[in-house]
């Protein structure tokens, strides 16, 4: 009888387990089942974008010093929510996603409005 109510507790408690690990569990919204939204806090691959885009003449001076200004607050945002020493919580976590998403998408749109900075002879 021992090993019965101890084989259903052991049960119980790995059954448990897979629900605390999610938060968020039950919303309609967000990436596929089991996976945890991530935040891209390696501006590092933004900068290098626009670098890039500047390089090839692909974003102009202007847009360049507009997205180096969205990535400049990113990161500090990004620093800022770090620092806290309590984590960063659901909002913040939410608005730093927001500013991701909003930055990519400035950047791919700028790269590919057809907009060309002149080099100077060739495009």
């Amino acid at each position: 009888m021992t090993r019965i109510l101890i084989a259903l507790a052991f049960g119980a408690v790995l059954a448990a387990q897979g629900y605390g690990g999610r938060p968020g569990f039950g919303a309609s919204y967000g990436p596929a089942y089991g996976e945890d939204r991530v935040i891209r806090t390696d501006s590092r691959n933004f900068a290098e974008r626009i670098a890039r885009g500047e390089r090839m003449g692909l974003i102009t001076p202007r847009e360049a010093s507009r997205l180096w200004a969205m990535e400049r607050e990113f990161r500090f945002e990004t620093a800022r929510a770090s620092r806290s020493g309590f984590g960063v919580s659901h909002r913040e976590r939410e608005r730093l996603m927001e500013m991701s998403v909003r930055l990519d998408a400035a950047i791919s749109r700028e790269m590919r409005d057809g907009e060309r900075a002149y080099r100077g002879g060739r495009w």
